[in-house]
């Protein structure tokens, strides 16, 4: 179990609901997760009323999930 500041579920919320938008490429071998395609991030971000600093925190999250993801591949 982990906590979560009030302050930040904006940004955890947002995070949850795009996880399915973290692209992959396929290369031999398996996957490549290369991040989020930022235009469809933005329009979610607008479209659910998230304020702008959720964006930065967004890319934070997906840098650490990118690098946890391909570390499988290792």
């Amino acid at each position: 179990m982990f906590g979560v500041w009030p302050d930040n579920w904006p940004s955890v919320t947002a995070f949850l609901e795009l996880g399915t938008q973290i692209k992959p490429i396929v290369v031999s071998g398996g996957l490549i997760w290369t991040g989020y395609h930022y235009a469809d991030v933005d329009v979610h971000l607008r479209r659910k009323g998230y304020p702008d600093a959720v964006y930065d925190d967004l890319r934070v999250m997906e840098a650490a999930a990118i690098a946890a993801l391909n570390e499988r591949r290792n």
